[in-house]
């Protein structure tokens, strides 16, 4: 029981599960806009813009 004091705090930090959780995170955005992309047929519709009418003066 020398070995572990419970009165310091914890020097050695695991970094597993933040870093896991963030890649199974990226992982499932990745595969919802993928699957998301998939559903929507694939076509994409250009967009149009309507400019306006340039007006001049008349003198």
């Amino acid at each position: 029981m020398t070995r572990w004091n419970y009165q310091e705090p914890e020097h050695h930090v695991s970094t597993g599960l933040p870093v896991s959780i963030l890649l199974l995170s990226v992982l499932g955005m990745s595969a919802y806009l993928l699957v998301g992309n998939s559903l929507t047929g694939g076509e994409h519709v250009g967009s149009k813009v309507y400019l306006p009418v340039a007006q001049t003066q008349d003198r």
